[in-house]
């Protein structure tokens, strides 16, 4: 009886038109407010890796987070490595970190299996690790520009 009374005015037309509009509202509001959660998550990703620079607890919690697969710690944590880029660097510029952290990145959300067949053919340290920063960028911006795999 209580469930009754408690939906009787929903059961009239117009109240369920008023009732629809409000729950439309509802979804998109809350799918507009995503959209800045996400932003302001990546950015403290990359006040942590700028932070990571000078800071071991820093650069242990950037890499926790991308040892969990989290794709933009895992991207940040290879720029910190990669020799290529012109931004600050916590140890000696190494292509194959770099490239290990760009390669997992760019991998989260793809199978390695189909997309990558060919990363048995031999290339310089540089070129590949520059192949895979570019991969973990288009993952991150959730393009892609088709570079020969999926």
């Amino acid at each position: 009886m209580l469930v009754k009374t408690f939906l009787e005015p929903f059961l009239e037309e117009e109240h369920v038109m008023m009732y629809k509009g409000r729950f439309t509202a509802s979804i998109l509001l809350a799918l507009g407010l995503t959209v800045p959660v996400l932003s302001w998550a990546e950015g403290t990703l990359l006040n942590l890796r700028n932070q990571a620079e000078g800071s071991p607890a820093a650069l242990q919690q950037l890499q926790n987070q991308a040892d969990t697969g989290n794709r933009a710690a895992g991207y940040y944590l290879g720029t910190l490595y990669d020799p290529g880029l012109k931004l600050g660097h916590i140890e000696k510029p190494d292509w194959v970190r770099a490239t290990y952290w760009y390669q997992r990145s760019a991998q989260s959300q793809k199978d390695p299996v189909t997309c990558y067949p060919n990363k048995a053919v031999a290339r310089t340290a540089s070129g590949i690790g520059a192949w895979w920063r570019i991969e973990a960028e288009e993952n991150m911006n959730g393009s892609d520009n088709d570079n020969g795999h999926c």
